[in-house]
């Protein structure tokens, strides 16, 4: 079994990509450009998401950090690690190593390894994430704003940074699709893809206006009543799960937990929270 597989079994509860907080040191090659980071996985080192290159040149690498440089420096002050450069070779999987003697990193174990992703691809429309142009981070290495010339207005793609990440970003897209044409979801516009393999998808992206957002908690409730008609319960059915548009339709966002079923045990437990959020913004609605 690859690694990635290991680390897809052993690390599903993990939470989305965090980036260095003050204390932890800051890891950069010198010929790539980070993308994302985790701490330290499981029982694996700490991985690096890198786009290596420039122009139409660009490769997405992941890199993986001996162990031992996290256990260097004071871990009370935060420092610019510099590492080697990044071999050019036809790879996409790395391992660094520290010599303790010598104090110097070396590049290790450089593979091309299959790694996992999404399969449920009901969308025609892929486009690869580096054809984006970032307007706006949502969810750091997880939840952008963007542009692309296929669509006239920002879009909101949603992408796994890491392989291990893909099992809850493949739920949430087959529940667009067994949602598609409810008007209950935001429109579910294409995949993301690095490199061909799928990773994440785009989605209509809805700015919501402040004087707006408690206007409409029952199109919430109705929004919901259409998933329990089509034999889904949401999961997390809060209402900042819930959005409004501008001209005051509701929609539901965030599948990553929902499941398709018929139990009315799972379809109350929706109704209850999002009926304890409509009570909770009638009573104080700013």
């Amino acid at each position: 079994m690859s690694l990635w597989a290991r680390l897809f079994f052993i690390s599903i509860a993990i939470a989305s990509a965090q980036t260095a907080a003050p204390g932890q040191n800051d890891y950069r090659f010198p010929n790539s450009q980070v993308l994302a980071t985790q701490q330290k996985v499981a029982n694996y080192n700490h991985p690096l998401r890198e786009m290596v290159g420039g122009g139409e040149q660009k490769d997405i690498k992941y890199a993986f950090l001996d162990s031992k440089m996290l256990q260097v420096g004071c871990p009370s002050e935060q420092a610019t690690i510099g590492l080697p450069l990044l071999p050019l070779r036809n790879w996409n999987e790395a391992h660094t190593h520290l010599d303790r003697h010598s104090g110097t990193h070396s590049i290790r174990n450089t593979t091309k390894t299959s790694h996992l992703e999404m399969m449920d691809i009901w969308n025609h429309r892929k486009i690869d994430h580096l054809e984006f142009v970032k307007v706006e981070v949502l969810q750091h290495d997880r939840m952008q704003v963007v542009t692309h010339p296929d669509f006239d207005a920002p879009v909101l793609i949603k992408t796994a940074s890491f392989p291990w990440e893909i099992l809850s970003l493949e739920r949430e897209a087959t529940v667009y699709g067994l949602l598609h044409g409810s008007g209950a979801t935001p429109e579910f516009h294409g995949h993301v893809t690095e490199g061909g393999r799928v990773i994440g998808f785009i989605t209509e992206y809805i700015a919501e206006v402040p004087s707006i957002r408690g206007r409409n908690m029952q199109g919430c409730l109705a929004a919901l009543r259409t998933l329990h008609r089509r034999g889904i319960a949401h999961g997390d059915a809060h209402d900042g799960n819930c959005l409004i548009r501008k001209d005051g339709s509701a929609v539901l966002i965030d599948f990553e937990l929902s499941v398709e079923t018929w139990s009315l045990e799972e379809f109350e437990r929706d109704l209850d929270i999002i009926g304890r959020c409509i009570q909770e913004l009638s009573e104080h609605p700013y």
